[in-house]
């Protein structure tokens, strides 16, 4: 406080020097000027001193949430079923240091200050994507029955982008639901999801010119032939005109695929099928398909009122 005061005597004595009646100044003013003026030099010292702090948090925070983002596993990641779409929900440890990033730098904006502030821009993207997408859960994909044709419609916001959260988010869905193809138009994003996926130890592959898809390891045997006869059938169904398959060459299995179906029946479906995939008596996957997958594809979600999306999933998911 004396130092405030002592401030503004310079500052008066400043005044008189240039000379202005700081008389004048002062009848023109309140009568509690000095007063005045010294709780607002203080509420802006308290302001500066408190914006600091709160630099301090969002950095440390913010260093928690890129090493959670990269280190997260798709095991803890949350999938809830709304509607017939998948939401993606973050571990409650992450969220919350989200929500408190974005609290921080509210208050930032309100001071106008950000002296310090390590990562200011992703700091920026962060506050806006977890109020856009990750409080309200509008992160989402979908599957079109009975295919388990992927949809991730709008991918992720920006700031969960580098860290393989979408290698990881479709690697929670093929648990979920034990199989998943991509599209023939996919786009380069997700091809190259399908790709690193198809990488891993735990996941098998059938690979055509066009389309990809992935099998949860683990499931029954007999699960697992008929994902693949079905996928064979259905390639013969939807190409009539198409020449046989060739092993190694217009269908690629991963080894451990090969080994769970075996060479003879894999080449057998092959032969078979393209004969009598022209009768077209059956839908493929119909009994395969996951079945809260949607039936037929409806409408995107819309990011509206909607009852505040049920109330946020019903006060999340309760």
């Amino acid at each position: 406080m004396r130092g405030l005061i002592q401030q503004i005597l310079r500052e008066e004595a400043e005044v008189k020097e240039m000379g202005i009646d700081i008389g004048k100044i002062k009848a023109s003013q309140p009568k509690n000027y000095l007063v005045k003026s010294l709780k607002k030099k203080e509420k802006a010292s308290k302001l500066k001193e408190e914006s600091k702090k709160d630099v301090q948090k969002i950095n440390k925070l913010y260093a928690q949430i890129v090493d959670g983002l990269t280190n997260l596993k798709w095991e803890d990641i949350e999938l809830h079923e709304w509607q017939n779409f998948f939401y993606v929900v973050f571990p409650k440890k992450l969220e919350k240091k989200m929500e408190e990033v974005r609290d921080l730098y509210g208050n930032l904006l309100g001071a106008q200050y950000f002296v310090g502030l390590k990562e200011e821009t992703k700091v920026a993207q962060l506050y806006e994507d977890f109020t856009k997408f990750v409080e309200p859960i509008y992160i989402y994909l979908y599957l079109d029955y009975p295919r388990n044709r992927t949809h991730f419609p709008k991918g992720l916001p920006k700031s969960f982008l580098g860290y393989n959260i979408g290698v990881k988010i479709y690697r929670k869905l093929l648990n979920t639901v034990k199989f998943i193809q991509s599209e023939e138009n996919a786009t380069s994003d997700v091809q190259e999801v399908y790709r690193k996926l198809m990488k891993m130890p735990d996941v098998n592959t059938i690979v055509y010119k066009d389309q990809t898809v992935l099998i949860e390891d683990g499931i029954p045997k007999n699960q697992v032939i008929e994902i693949v006869s079905d996928s064979i059938y259905e390639r013969y169904l939807n190409k009539p005109s198409m020449k046989k398959l060739v092993l190694n060459r217009s269908i690629i299995v991963n080894t451990k695929l090969l080994r769970i179906v075996g060479e003879t029946r894999l080449l057998n479906m092959m032969y078979e099928y393209y004969y009598s995939a022209k009768e077209g008596k059956k839908v493929p996957f119909e009994t395969l398909g996951y079945e809260n997958a949607i039936r037929p594809k409806k409408e995107e979600p819309e990011n509206d009122d909607d009852d505040y999306e049920s109330e946020l999933f019903n006060k999340r998911f309760g």
